[in-house]
């Protein structure tokens, strides 16, 4: 009879749970992490072209006398006793001078974003289950019932 007892306590507590558990989690992990660096280059080459010319004619007449009896005439004009030089120059002066002005830039921009969201969310629900008290409370019922019928048959 103990035996009985025994083993039907035994079965009535590992046959129900005291309770019964649920857990939720809720895990959100985000990293976003951007790192850029743009490099602009500018460059700007100004060229400026001279050209100047200067043309300078000289036309030069030298008279000089050198005997005073003997006339002559040029341009209608007479001249007496005279020696004449006629030079006649031509200058040209041309000034074609480049002047290269060259301006570099280089322009950097770093851009960095960085976010991290990190959220554990955990929720833990128990529910407690009351029935296995009933449960005993009747094997102890039926123990004792059994107990009573078998002692008054023995004795």
């Amino acid at each position: 009879m103990r035996k009985i007892i025994i083993m039907s306590l035994i079965l009535s507590i590992f046959g129900t749970s005291c309770a019964s558990r649920k857990v939720n989690i809720n895990k959100v992990n985000s990293v976003v992490k951007s790192d850029s660096t743009s490099v602009t280059k500018k460059e700007v080459v100004t060229t400026q072209d001279n050209h100047v010319s200067v043309v300078t004619d000289t036309d030069e007449i030298e008279i000089v006398p050198i005997d005073t009896t003997l006339p002559f005439t040029i341009n209608g004009k007479e001249y007496k006793n005279a020696k004449i030089r006629h030079k006649k120059t031509k200058n040209v002066l041309v000034d074609t001078t480049k002047i290269k002005t060259s301006e570099k830039a280089s322009i950097e921009t770093t851009v960095k974003k960085s976010a991290k969201i990190e959220m554990i969310k955990k929720d833990i629900d128990k529910q407690s289950n009351n029935w296995w008290w009933l449960l005993i409370l009747l094997l102890i019922a039926l123990g004792y019932y059994t107990y009573k019928r078998i002692n008054k048959t023995l004795f």
